[in-house]
Formats: structure tokens, sequence, C-alpha cells
């Protein structure tokens, strides 16, 4: 006997514009609550400079035909790393988990390039440097805020203007965020 199964349409969260961004079958709306979906922020925002960021997003309720999401996370393509890496540069990376004003737990991936001479010493400056600035932001904000933050490119350049102050950097990105615990429900 077949299962029957229905389309439902994926809707991206309110951060985004609460706006369709695809369908999905499912035989059951709970066994839909859950899945994990990756959209390209080109397509969420239209704006398509942005091309190499992906928000992921993961669905949380479902009403009707609709399936209602929330962010979860985002990452940058590879390639888009290895263009950035250039000859006499290096790549300085970052790796911490820090806390929203909301609290939620995130990890946060960064990456700088930087153009220096320097040696081990001036690496673990700048790594440390760039942890310092991205806790102290995070703690500041909510999810949704860190979240705008990041696809408007503003995280990254606050960043880079601290990081500056120690060394050359030629670019700077958030290259991954990971939902590790949400929220409490209770609120």
């Amino acid at each position: 006997m077949a299962v029957k199964k229905q389309w439902y349409e994926i809707v991206s969260p309110k951060l985004f514009g609460s706006k369709v961004i695809g369908e999905t079958l499912a035989s059951d709306a709970k066994a839909l609550v859950g899945r994990k979906v990756g959209v390209s922020f080109a397509e969420l925002s239209g704006d398509f400079g942005k091309y190499y960021l992906r928000a992921n997003l993961r669905v949380e309720s479902v009403n009707g035909d609709k399936a209602d999401t929330a962010f979860v996370g985002h990452e940058i393509m590879r390639e888009r790393l290895y263009r950035m890496v250039q000859r006499r540069a290096k790549k300085v990376d970052a790796i911490q988990d820090t806390q929203t004003k909301d609290g939620v737990k995130l990890r946060v991936k960064t990456v700088a390039i930087i153009r220096t001479k320097g040696g081990a010493s001036v690496k673990s400056a700048v790594r440390k440097k760039m942890k310092e600035t991205v806790d102290a932001i995070v703690k500041e904000n909510t999810l949704d805020q860190i979240a705008t933050m990041i696809f408007s490119n503003e995280l990254p350049q606050k960043i880079r203007q601290e990081c500056k102050k120690i060394s050359p950097v030629s670019a700077v990105e958030v290259r991954k965020t990971e939902l590790i615990t949400e929220k409490a429900k209770a609120e």
C-alpha cells in the first residue's frame, strides 16, 4: 500500500521576510518538524552580491500546508575562502563557543587573512583579538541581530577594524555559525 504524501511550502523566518522559499514532500506534518534546509542568501534577500553565503534553517512548526522555519546557522562557500588566501598572506582561524543576549549558545568560526612577515606571535595576537571582539559583540545582541550583522557584513567589518590595530588585514569573514543550544522555551 502506498503512503500518501503531501506538498508543504517552506516559509523563511521573519528575519528574512517570511516568504516562501521552496516546497517539500512529507507523509505527515510531524515528520516535517526538525527537517533542515539550506538556502542561498541571494535567494532569501535578492542581493546576488552575497551569492557565497548560505543560511541554514530548520522547520519549527507546520500550519496547514506551510512549514515555518527558524535560523540555526550559516556558512560560506569553500571557494570563497580559496579566493581570499593569496600569495604572501597568512590565514588565521578562530573557533569559539559563545552565548547571545537571549541565551542561545553559538559556535562561531571566523577567518582573517593577514599580510605580514610576522610569525606565530602575530597570528596568535590576531586570533586572540578576533575572539575577544566576537565574544563582546555576540553577548550584546540576540541571535536575529547577529544573523543580520553577518549577512549585512557588519560583523566582519567590526572584527577587521579591531584586528587592523595589530597587523594589516586584507579580509575577514565569519565562515560558519552553528546553534549549540537554543534559548529556553519557557519565555
